[in-house]
């Protein structure tokens, strides 16, 4: 088995800023009342995404290596989503979709794709 690409590592830290980033928004839209608790809802399901693309990432990844790109994808749209609809503040929102779009360009890249390959579990 190979050592974990440093663009992996790079990916994963990504992931995680995004997923910590996210969780912060979550905490800012709850303002107390059951009307918030869809904008909470949005940002807890982008933070999801976030560590699950953090989690493609690691030493023995659970998913093809085309998942890694599909799931950053899902995480920029709820990033895009999140700010159009107010549960997080547009700022924050561009910051995640930088985040995700580095993610699915890493996830995209051949060093990824044939580590994931070569020493996926499942």
């Amino acid at each position: 088995m190979s050592e974990l690409p440093n663009t992996m590592k790079l990916g994963m830290a990504v992931g995680f800023i995004g997923a910590i980033i996210a969780l912060v928004a979550m905490s800012m839209a709850w303002a107390g009342t059951v009307e918030s608790a869809a904008l909470v809802g949005l940002d807890m399901a982008t933070a999801m995404m976030f560590f699950a693309v953090a989690g493609t990432l690691t030493t023995y990844s659970p998913v093809k290596a085309s998942t890694i790109v599909v799931l950053s994808a899902i995480a920029v749209a709820l990033s895009i989503v999140s700010s159009i609809y107010g549960a997080m503040d547009p700022l924050v929102g561009v910051a995640l979709v930088a985040c995700g779009i580095l993610c699915g360009a890493i996830g995209g890249m051949s060093s990824t794709v044939d580590y994931v390959e070569s020493n996926r579990v499942i």
